[in-house]
């Protein structure tokens, strides 16, 4: 172990990752060097639980090295008047007012995060997803642990034992982040912290994305309407609001929450668009196309003739007047519907926004009006359609080079066949 000098503190220079430079003479003070080229000082010792504890006393810009020593050195021995100044007691009683030793358990903290932060700003679902992470994986793994002492390594060896569900091991990775994160901008850790989840690795996505071909919209057409046209205990029926629901959702692309959640004053006939007030990614204005808008009409006609008092709110509701549970139209897509057609077997209810989007780009729209339509937040979930994109360009390419070969050979321009 080198001596820390001020020299030393001098050449110290940054890398890729952070590293730390001991002194042999003050045991327990080091010196942090971060990849941003930042320094800081710390002391590091055991309190009376025999945990180990770190204390950042400054940036090298702040104190100088001499400064430095000396209050190690202080905080490291203990007050001159201790008996035993060597002593773990002595050493956690001096250290103890400080705040940065006030670093709660990793379970305290996450229930602070779900309750101050997931509670307030995201969505009941995406809480009831946050509460059930932590509960399940996270405090398991983390619980008793101070934020300030999970590593990389901790986090990579926590991350790897979920290999087997790479979804959802990529999901907790994410949701460990965002804690961190928390701890920091809440000044629970220091903004010099390096959250142990930087530099971990994500699983590699598997994307399920099915799209349906022109051949196979049509016998999904097909048996829709020949579901309709079946009375109620007869089998194959399927309610007229569940197809009009997933007619939708194959027209327009929405989500099927969006779809299910729509309401009346929502709908803008007169504008072409329906405008949500609240969706995945906040709110939006949804163009829609004068099909859909013929749907909507019939959808209203129906309404008209319900005996319901008061009439129900949405679009498209259950026989009890009701919004339409989303898992009910997912088991209806599922066992009436993509389990009785002939090679839709692995077709979900969400590929038929996949497919919107195909049939668009398919037909020549850009990428960013595509997401525009779809409502994406980032172009980079739009670039997944990217590849369809590419496809249309090929054929543009293969059509143009027709075109010269046949004009080289011939000395006539090729006509347009259809």
């Amino acid at each position: 172990m080198p001596r820390l000098t001020e020299r030393i503190v001098a050449r110290s220079k940054p890398r890729k990752t952070k590293y730390e430079v001991s002194c042999s003479r003050v045991v327990g003070f080091f010196l942090r060097v971060l990849p941003s080229g930042k320094k800081a000082y710390y002391v590091r010792f055991r309190d009376e639980r025999g945990k180990d504890r770190r204390v950042r006393l400054g940036t090298t810009t702040e104190l100088s090295f001499d400064e430095a020593l000396r209050l190690a050195r202080d905080r490291l021995a203990g007050p001159s008047e201790a008996p035993d100044r060597t002593s773990r007691g002595a050493r956690s009683a001096l250290i103890q007012p400080d705040r940065a030793l006030e670093c709660p358990q990793f379970s305290d903290f996450a229930e602070r995060f779900l309750r101050e932060h997931a509670a307030i700003r995201l969505k009941p679902s995406t809480l009831k997803d946050y509460r059930h992470m932590v509960k399940r994986y996270l405090v398991p793994a983390f619980g008793p642990v101070p934020l300030d002492r999970i590593d990389t390594v901790d986090v990579t060896r926590f991350h790897a034992s979920l290999a087997e569900t790479p979804s959802t091991a990529n999901a907790n990775l994410q949701l460990l982040s965002s804690i961190y994160s928390k701890a920091i901008a809440w000044r629970v850790l220091d903004h010099s912290f390096t959250p142990p989840t930087r530099g971990v690795p994500r699983f590699p996505r598997r994307r399920r994305e099915r799209f349906l071909g022109p051949r196979e919209r049509a016998k999904l057409e097909r048996f829709l309407d020949q579901a309709l046209r079946r009375r109620p205990n007869e089998r194959g029926y399927i309610s007229w609001h569940a197809v009009a629901a997933i007619r939708l959702l194959a027209m327009t692309g929405m989500r099927r929450d969006e779809i299910l959640d729509l309401t009346w004053d929502m709908v803008d006939a007169r504008h072409r668009s329906f405008r949500l007030p609240d969706s995945k990614t906040g709110q939006k204005i949804v163009p829609v196309s004068d099909d859909t808008l013929a749907l909507v009409r019939e959808c209203r006609t129906v309404w008209e003739s319900c005996k319901y008092s008061p009439k129900p709110r949405h679009v498209v509701y259950s026989r009890v007047g009701k919004r339409i549970f989303s898992s009910s139209l997912t088991r209806t897509w599922c066992e009436r519907v993509r389990d009785r057609i002939p090679g839709f077997e692995g077709v979900r209810l969400h590929d038929l926004r996949h497919s919107a989007a195909s049939d668009a780009l398919m037909a020549g729209v850009p990428l960013a009006v595509v997401g525009k339509i779809l409502g994406h937040r980032r172009p980079e979930t739009t670039a997944r359609y990217a590849h369809i994109a590419d496809s249309v360009v090929s054929d543009a390419v293969e059509a143009m080079s027709r075109a010269i070969r046949h004009g080289a050979r011939t000395g006539k321009r090729l006509k347009n066949s259809k």
